[in-house]
């Protein structure tokens, strides 16, 4: 289980190193224990955020269902992008349908995760937004559940970390985001496997937590990471290469902070 507050922390101190050269057009990058913004560029751009929409997706889907809930695949499986392959009418708990979600980014779980949702696909999507407003996040609209192209869904790098902050808070969220691969067998006894999008799990300290693409959206990555007992987020928006700059900014945060 990932903590991410402690009751007593330390301030990071800069040593005066230069941030590396983005192409991203929103950054946000925090210390978690401190709350400190340790960098920032365009952090409240109203941007596209592909499949980091999944994050809101999970967290609504959270609140709602139970590890064991049980869930079927009604229209999923027509969907288009990155899937699960889920089969029509196949069953599953909702943890796993969680962890198709976020570990090989499947649009199919996220439209199951809502049309199982009371009112359906309609009143999973409203939640997503009256959550927005519960968390004081007035930069960010959700117009679908998977991160579809619309002129009405957008983010911001501040917004994003937010919400991925807000999910890192549930250990099922944080262990299913650290997962690099995992097996899932629905209650019909189909086996999936599922493969992370994020190729940065294990390098550099980092954990977590969802990647995000479209030719709109451009590169889009959230990070948590770890080293020498200290915790950051880092966001990234409209990249052209996301990997490469969230590494080096993971990097260079460590290089260029002290803890007092």
């Amino acid at each position: 289980m990932l903590a991410y507050y402690v009751d007593e922390f330390k301030n990071p101190i800069p040593k005066g190193i230069s941030a590396p050269a983005l192409t991203a057009t929103g950054v946000y990058v925090e210390d978690l224990d401190s709350g400190v913004v340790l960098y920032d560029k365009n952090p409240h751009e109203h941007l596209r955020p592909a499949s980091l929409t999944k994050i809101m997706t999970s967290l609504v889907a959270m609140d709602y269902y139970s590890e064991d809930s049980v869930l079927a695949v009604k229209n999923g499986q027509n969907s288009l992008g990155n899937t699960a392959n889920l089969l029509k009418g196949d069953l599953f708990v909702s943890h796993d349908m969680l962890a198709a979600l976020l570990i090989p980014s499947g649009n199919d779980a996220a439209v199951t995760l809502a049309e199982n949702y009371p009112g359906g696909y309609t009143a999973f999507l409203k939640r997503m937004n009256t959550k927005l407003v519960e968390m004081g996040l007035t930069n960010t609209h959700f117009a679908n559940v998977s991160g579809v192209e619309s002129p009405a869904h957008y983010t911001s790098a501040y917004d994003i970390a937010q919400i991925a902050k807000t999910a890192l808070h549930r250990s099922e969220f944080a262990s299913i985001v650290s997962s690099k691969k995992l097996s899932i067998t629905s209650l019909k006894g189909h086996i999936y496997e599922l493969n992370s999008t994020n190729v940065l799990l294990g390098k550099s300290g980092i954990e977590g937590v969802k990647t995000g693409w479209t030719p709109e959206a451009g590169e889009c990555l959230v990070v948590v990471a770890e080293q020498k007992g200290h915790k950051i987020i880092i966001s990234i928006l409209n990249s052209k290469d996301r990997f490469g700059e969230g590494k080096s900014l993971v990097d260079w945060v460590f290089k260029n902070f002290d803890w007092e």
